[in-house]
């Protein structure tokens, strides 16, 4: 019998002590049993990492020597998949945030969908927005048929709704943790990989992740949609997606939508 390939989870965590064993039991208790959970505590200063290293079964590290990597935690979050992605070993790699968690058979069905798509790299699943046990909603497929030449990635916003090969993440971390964009998540940067470098957007149309919203994250408080953060991380993504698709050409949307964009970023550095 063919022997299961080994699956990474990769926990990524900073001050989320209410929910890491919420989301460490998820992963334990999946229906796939050849899994190693690499979680990576990034200099919590709540009791985060003690949670989880008192948790068998589990490989538990933290950074205890943080650094000045910008006033927002996008990086962080970067920083803190790469060191875990180091203590790693398994063939495919699942991104997991400390305050998400999965459904039982989350990776089950990623190894399955793996294994049917042999060529294929980097998939997306689709995330369940949950806000407490009797409030969620169910993302459907949002993915539609888009002009070759706008070169916006279309895709769920959700980290943990990531999985990958290990030869992937290897082939392309230089692009991914590129320090000049510090704004961009790490979704956004896999998704532009994927659909523009690769030009191979993968969607398994399942709800296989739940994606906590809170509402005192980054997300919430420091990028509301149309104030001045989030004009300027756009502007940054505007210039990503540029650098990698080089000279490809276009669409009038795009180039529109930069334009304006890059108009917005100058008043806002004047004021």
């Amino acid at each position: 019998m063919q022997k299961k390939p080994l699956v990474s989870i990769l926990i990524a965590s900073y001050n989320k002590e209410k929910y890491v064993k919420r989301c460490i039991n998820s992963c334990k208790t999946q229906t796939y049993n050849n899994i190693e959970i690499i979680f990576y505590d990034d200099g919590s200063k709540d009791n985060s990492y003690e949670i989880a290293k008192k948790i068998e079964g589990i490989k538990s590290f933290q950074n205890r020597n943080r650094k000045d990597l910008g006033k927002f935690n996008t990086y962080y979050q970067i920083s803190n998949y790469n060191k875990a992605f180091s203590k790693s070993k398994g063939k495919y790699i699942l991104l997991l945030d400390s305050d998400d968690f999965f459904k039982k058979n989350k990776v089950k069905e990623i190894v399955n969908y793996f294994n049917k798509n042999k060529n294929c790299n980097i998939v997306f699943d689709l995330p369940i927005y949950y806000f407490s046990k009797n409030k969620k909603t169910y993302l459907k497929n949002m993915i539609r048929n888009k002009n070759r030449r706008d070169i916006w990635p279309s895709f769920p916003i959700a980290g943990s709704c990531i999985s990958f090969q290990r030869k992937f993440y290897k082939k392309y971390k230089n692009i991914i943790s590129m320090k000049n964009f510090s704004m961009l998540t790490l979704d956004f940067r896999l998704a532009a990989i994927s659909s523009s470098v690769l030009n191979d957007f993968r969607l398994l149309n399942k709800n296989l992740t739940y994606y906590f919203q809170d509402k005192k994250g980054e997300s919430y408080s420091k990028f509301r949609k149309f104030g001045k953060n989030w004009w300027l991380r756009r502007n940054q993504a505007h210039e990503f997606m540029r650098k990698i698709n080089k000279n490809k050409p276009l669409s009038l949307k795009t180039k529109s939508d930069y334009l304006f964009t890059k108009l917005l970023k100058t008043i806002y550095n004047f004021t």
